[in-house]
């Protein structure tokens, strides 16, 4: 009776577990520790009302959610920054003053908003700013640029100008 009890107990916690293998999402994981690197949620809406969310942490671990997705502050796609990938984008943190309490935007247009919070050096910094944030646009190229590998597979199937048909 007592090892019926103990698999229907099993049981129970694993349907109700959701019994998943690997990492549970980026979105999901805690954040990383300080001593880690750091780590960066970045939210923009634009004046377009279009919407990006990249999280970055200190294991290199990139996550891009787009349109409905970044509305919703869910991932749709997760990889990795290189190492030096990472290493500038920590560079661009320090240079634009996101560390220090420091980025700043003109206000306008007030429909461009720009959530982010970034952990390291020991600090926890909330920002939300509207209107155009010069010290942004950096970080965004380089994670638009490291996000887009999420396209490879697809453009890998394009044909290329001068094949055969297939």
């Amino acid at each position: 009776m007592a090892s019926c009890r103990r698999a229907a107990v099993t049981w129970l916690l694993a349907v109700l577990g959701g019994c998943t293998g690997g990492q549970p999402p980026l979105d999901e994981r805690p954040a990383v520790s300080f001593a880690e690197g750091f780590y960066l949620e970045l939210w923009v809406i634009g004046e377009d009302n279009l919407a990006v969310l990249y999280r970055v942490n200190g294991e290199r671990e990139l996550g891009f959610g787009g349109g409905p997705d970044a509305f919703n502050r869910s991932l749709s796609w997760e990889g990795e920054l290189t190492p030096d990938e990472y290493e500038r984008l920590q560079q661009l943190l320090e240079e634009h003053g996101w560390f220090a309490g420091n980025a700043t935007s003109t206000g306008d247009p007030r429909q461009r908003v720009t959530r982010a919070r970034v952990r390291g050096k020991g600090k926890d910094r909330r920002y939300t700013l509207r209107g155009v944030c010069e010290d942004v646009q950096p970080i965004l190229q380089l994670l638009d640029h490291a996000s887009r590998r999420r396209l490879v597979r697809e453009l890998d199937r394009l044909p290329v100008a001068g094949d055969p048909v297939r």
